[in-house]
């Protein structure tokens, strides 16, 4: 009875062992694509990261500059603004005419 006991006991050893090693090499490369994917989106985050950073640096050296551009521009709108003034006035006295 002993002999048939270990051999029942081994058996049983035999399909536990078999089992966990299908199940370990399964799981494995699924765990390590998972794990490579996870990496690889930490590596561009970390890429997308620098690449913010150096171009909020270029802006910080531009932005100066472009205050005479901004100035320039806006001078140069209300210029115009009030050269067409005239003419948005008469378009609208002709509108209200039409509407009546």
């Amino acid at each position: 009875m002993s002999v048939k006991k270990t051999l029942l006991s081994l058996g049983a050893l035999g399909v536990i062992s078999a089992v966990a090693y299908l199940s370990l090499r399964k799981i494995t490369p699924a765990n390590k694509e998972k794990s490579e994917e996870l990496i690889e989106a930490a590596n561009n985050v970390k890429r997308a990261y620098t690449r913010l950073t150096e171009n909020i640096e270029k802006l910080k050296n531009e932005l100066p500059n472009s205050q005479q551009t901004i100035d320039d521009l806006t001078e140069l709108v209300s210029e115009y603004q009030f050269k067409i003034q005239n003419n948005l006035n008469n378009i609208s006295k002709i509108q209200d005419e039409n509407r009546k």
